[in-house]
């Protein structure tokens, strides 16, 4: 028998759970009772709070920077259509979009010591 996938509901528990562990993966600090009251809605914050507050955004950005000059000297060794460069890729991917739910800009990229290289 099939079973059919109902979407979240925007606004729900399940929604804001869901988002939780799609932006924070399974990698969620620790939170204090009196920071949750018993609603995912109501703690998202106090995650992103949790990771600025641990350092877990610069150590993130850093890690993304250095799997991308990996990724940049693959494509140079190999070249950029290069199955092993689309491997380095493909692993790249999560890093890639947690900066994009953490806010992690291209600068601070930089700022971490990723080398794009240049057009």
């Amino acid at each position: 028998m099939a079973t059919t996938m109902t979407p979240l509901q925007p606004g729900t528990e399940a929604a804001a759970q869901a988002a939780a562990f799609a932006i924070f993966g399974s990698d969620i600090p620790p939170i204090s009772p009196e920071d949750y009251g018993g609603s995912w809605r109501t703690t998202l914050h106090v995650i992103a709070e949790e990771w600025v507050g641990e350092g877990r955004f610069e150590r993130h950005a850093a890690r993304t920077a250095t799997a991308l000059n990996e990724l940049f000297a693959t494509q140079q060794r190999y070249g950029v259509g290069s199955p092993e460069a689309l491997a380095d890729g493909s692993a790249l991917q999560p890093l890639i979009d947690q900066c994009c739910h953490f806010g992690i800009t291209t600068a601070d990229l930089i700022r971490h010591g990723a080398q794009f290289p240049e057009s």
